[in-house]
Parts: structure tokens; sequence; C-alpha cells
């Protein structure tokens, strides 16, 4: 399972490596069956998140994770091997992750997921699927934390 994760950091660190990220993705294709493809992976504050939530969702406020899928297209690349974008705010992320007790990098990692999960063709629209997906994040970071 090759596949690559791309990283733009917009004026913020990555709280944690790039290597735990390609664990917890190689154990969401996994775990899910679903093929495996890049990842345009982007770590940004507030103002940035909140002008793509603005303009793709129509919401004036950040948001902690957005997702682009590339193969949702109708006519996708021939070849490409690009899942999609993952857009994380540290800012939102730091909030949450102080909220509810956590750190940073906990929940950065949860973000990601959510966002891969996304990308993976998952949504969270009914309580069935938000259950899904909630499922598939224990699983994904338990595995990872096994190895």
């Amino acid at each position: 399972m090759d596949f690559n994760i791309y990283l733009k950091e917009e004026n913020k660190n990555l709280p944690v490596s790039i290597k735990i990220l390609k664990k917890l993705s190689s154990a969401a294709f996994s775990l899910t069956g679903k093929e495996a493809g890049d990842i345009s992976l982007v770590v940004c504050d507030d103002q940035f998140i909140s002008r793509l939530n603005t303009k793709y969702k129509g919401i004036e406020a950040p948001t902690d994770v957005l997702s682009f899928s590339m193969r949702e297209e109708k006519t996708p690349q021939i070849g490409s091997n690009i899942l999609g974008d993952i857009i994380i705010s540290i800012d939102t992320a730091r909030r949450q992750a102080n909220a509810m007790g956590e750190t940073l990098d906990e929940e950065f990692l949860i973000l990601f997921i959510h966002g891969l999960l996304h990308l993976l063709g998952y949504t969270h629209n009914y309580q069935k699927d938000e259950k899904t997906m909630m499922e598939f994040t224990k699983k994904i970071l338990s595995e990872v934390a096994q190895t």
C-alpha cells in the first residue's frame, strides 16, 4: 500500500510526526477496506480555515477540519493516486483540546482521522453514520497505539 502525505503549513507547526500520520492512514485504509491514496494536509490558523469554510460551506466561522475529496469527481483523473485535501486549524484544535482536557497531539490525530474518513467517503449526516465514524476513529487510534 503506497501513498504519500504532502504537508503545507500556513504559519503553523505540525504537532505530530508525518510517520504517525502515515501509520494512521495505513490503519484507516486497512480497516475500512478503501483504496489508499495521496493526501494533502494543510495546517493553518482560524482565519485561513474560516475563509475556506465561508467559500465552500457558506458558514462564516472557523471550523476544526475540512476535507476535499478528489475521488468524488464525476470524471476522476485517470491514473491519479490523489485522495484529497485535509485542512486542520491548529487554533481550533488547541481550543478543543483544552476544553476536553486532551493534549493538542491527541486532538490533532482525531481531526486528521476524521478528515481522512471523509476523504474515504464516510459522513456523519445521520446518527448511525456518526457512530460508524466514531467507531473507526477509535479502532484506528487503537491499532496505531499497539504498534
